[in-house]
């Protein structure tokens, strides 16, 4: 009788323990499923603010080409000036032609695209009238002024069409970034119900 008492001890020792260590192993897992939500949320986040400032990066650099543009009106004043001038405006010229192109081909929003089209498309129209401005700056003996007014005003629509396409793009950011917050929100709330439900067993978890 004694024996079977102490087996019957010995098993039912076996037995919490290892609910111990189940409970135990159990509480770490949820407690890492909340860790890991708010961490996978963090970095979704991060890839979808990087993908979604495309169109900033593009607004900056083709405001460089611009200036670029400026610079070889009124820093050029001989054939050797004006082509290393030229030359700088083509680099950034060419940087944009290929930022959007990126650009285009990476976002899945058929507005964003179509718009960034239309930038693609006015865009070449724009540096052919830069080249006809050019030849206009030289046979004016590099007076400016003239072929400043050839182009005054031409890359206000591109503008607008950068504005209008960033618009689209960050109404889409905010709109993944609240399915994400929401879902992310859902999981860490029910693990922390599954996490409650452990510490309560815990607590009243019977002892002997």
């Amino acid at each position: 009788m004694v024996l079977q008492i102490d087996d019957a001890k010995s098993s039912y020792s076996t037995l919490m323990l290892a609910l111990r260590v189940g409970v135990t192993l159990a509480f770490f897992f949820w407690f890492y499923i909340i860790w890991n939500s708010t961490s996978e949320l963090d970095q979704k986040l991060s890839v979808i603010t990087s993908q979604y400032s495309a169109i900033d990066d593009l607004q900056i650099d083709f405001k460089n080409e611009i200036q670029e543009w400026k610079d070889v009106l009124l820093r050029s004043n001989s054939k050797e000036t004006l082509e290393n001038n030229w030359r700088k405006y083509e680099t950034q010229y060419l940087k944009v032609v290929s930022e959007a192109q990126d650009t285009k081909l990476k976002s899945d929003i058929s507005a964003v695209k179509d718009k960034l089209q239309s930038f693609v498309d006015a865009h070449k129209v724009n540096h052919e009238k830069y080249k006809e401005g050019v030849e206009l700056f030289i046979r004016s003996g590099y007076n400016p002024r003239q072929a400043d007014s050839a182009v005054n005003g031409i890359d206000r629509a591109l503008f607008d069409t950068l504005e209008a396409a960033d618009s689209v793009m960050q109404a889409e950011k905010k709109r993944i970034n609240e399915d994400l917050t929401a879902k992310s929100r859902k999981q860490v709330e029910q693990s922390i119900l599954s996490l409650v439900f452990l510490v309560l067993f815990a607590v009243w978890m019977p002892r002997k």
